[in-house]
C-alpha cells in the first residue's frame, strides 16, 4: 500500500472515530476529532502529488 493510501485510512479511522465520539455522548471530542477529516484527505491528495512527481 503506498502513502496516499495509509494516509487515506487514517482520515477513515478518524471520521469512525469522530462518530463513536458523538453518539457516546462526547460531542465537543467527536467535533474536534472530526475535523481531523478533511485535513487529512486534503493531505491524501497531496501525498499523491508528490508521489507522481517523484523521480
Amino acid at each position: 500500500m503506498t502513502s496516499k493510501g495509509w494516509v487515506f485510512i487514517a482520515g477513515v479511522l478518524a471520521l469512525a472515530l469522530s462518530i463513536y465520539l458523538w453518539f457516546s455522548g462526547n460531542p465537543q471530542a467527536a467535533i474536534f476529532v472530526g475535523l481531523w477529516v478533511p485535513s487529512l484527505w486534503i493531505l491524501t491528495d497531496l501525498v499523491g502529488k508528490m508521489e507522481a512527481t517523484a523521480p
